[in-house]
């Protein structure tokens, strides 16, 4: 979907009832999937919400597999950073740390620090933050672990778009599953072959249960994967194609009328929005493919964590110093998606491609809601800043 660009968030009421007026900079970068998650929040807060979009260079970056990475900010392209300062900075990812500590720096310790995701750095600098599975952050006190990422569910929304699209979905036959389709992504691979198999794994599922597919592709799918990925689609269907150029986007529209979903492993923004739904929700596994360096960095982290994770040596002094390094950013897992799937079927929610549901899915559950909560929890006892 379409990104504001810095600015206000259109549509937050600047402060809830029984809420202390806070003012929030949400840190903003080129990845819409971060961003989105940093919206999320600040919504779910009701907070007086100024989005700041940073550009960075890279060259200059230092940091790496037993240091912090830092990327400098090109501050002529990004949002000025100046006072009046916030109360509450959110940030989403490796890039925008480095930011987020250089205006506490300057605003003092009454603004509070969230990060989303994986920091890369030491958590103890951080007032919170809130990670999901695929990047196997430690237990911490100041660390929210979360089922799945952060998502905001605007029903209004959904619903204005489900009015729009239904007339031109009218003709296809029910059930209709939406096919969320993502791009390679490290370590996943979504080529055409891949795509092929896609296509005709997805074509398979809904000539079973005698529907049809709604299928939309995303800013990562290229062109030929998604020219491959049509041409193996055999059912009735409805595809949309990304473009950069924008345009009608039925994305929410599925999201309100699709009766399950087929979502590549890629996306984790995705398969939490399909989740958020309470319907069925596949996940389509992509082929691997990582150079020698990444196998080399693998090899490494376990060897120096090794000690820490098994259990006839995790009482050693020197284990127990280990387990504190990915705490530390010193060294960090790789990030596995196959976790956070692990822990979508675990919880029910889903099942990879190729599987019978046997029971419906739970419930949806609130995540964006309870990261809030534990937000506003760090200002119980702080006076807003004048």
């Amino acid at each position: 979907m379409p990104e504001a660009g810095a600015g206000t968030v259109s549509g937050l009421p600047a402060e809830r009832a029984g809420a202390a007026a806070r003012r929030v900079w949400v840190l903003a970068g080129d990845k819409p999937g971060d961003n989105a998650q940093c919206r999320s929040l600040a919504e779910a807060l009701g907070w007086g919400t100024e989005v700041k979009q940073l550009h960075y260079r890279e060259r200059g970056r230092f940091g790496g597999l037993f240091g912090e990475d830092r990327f400098p900010l090109d501050v002529a392209a990004s949002s000025a950073l100046a006072p009046p300062w916030p109360d509450l900075v959110i940030g989403c990812g490796r890039r925008s740390v480095g930011v987020a500590w250089e205006i506490r720096r300057r605003a003092g310790a009454g603004t509070r620090l969230v990060q989303i995701g994986r920091p890369r750095a030491d958590l103890a600098r951080f007032d919170l933050v809130i990670t999901t599975p695929q990047y196997r952050l430690p237990a911490r006190p100041n660390v929210l672990h979360l089922s799945m990422p952060l998502h905001r569910v605007d029903r209004e929304a959904r619903a204005r778009a489900a009015a729009e699209w239904a007339p031109r979905l009218a003709s296809l036959p029910f059930p209709r599953i939406a096919l969320l389709v993502g791009g390679t992504a490290k370590p996943w691979v979504l080529d055409a072959a891949a795509a092929r198999r896609l296509g005709g794994a997805a074509s398979a599922l809904a000539r079973a249960e005698g529907g049809s597919l709604l299928v939309s592709t995303s800013r990562r799918t290229p062109a030929a994967t998604a020219d491959a990925l049509a041409g193996a689609l055999d059912v009735p269907v409805y595809v949309h194609r990304w473009t950069r150029e924008g345009g009608a986007n039925p994305y929410l529209a599925y999201l309100a009328l699709a009766d399950a979903f087929v979502v590549t492993g890629d996306s984790a923004s995705m398969l939490a929005e399909a989740c958020s739904t309470g319907r069925r929700v596949w996940i389509a596994e992509l082929p691997e493919a990582r150079p020698l360096g990444s196998y080399a960095k693998d090899l490494l982290r376990r060897l120096v964590l090794a000690p820490a994770e098994h259990p006839r040596t995790a009482d050693w002094r020197l284990a127990r110093w280990l387990a504190e390094l990915p705490g530390r950013g010193w060294v960090r897992y790789p990030r596995d998606l196959r976790r956070l799937h692990a822990a979508l079927v675990e919880g029910g929610r889903a099942l990879p491609l190729g599987q019978s549901f046997r029971t419906p899915p739970p419930p949806p559950v609130d995540e964006t809601g309870r990261a809030a909560a534990r937000v506003r929890a760090l200002f119980a006892d702080a006076p807003a800043r004048p």
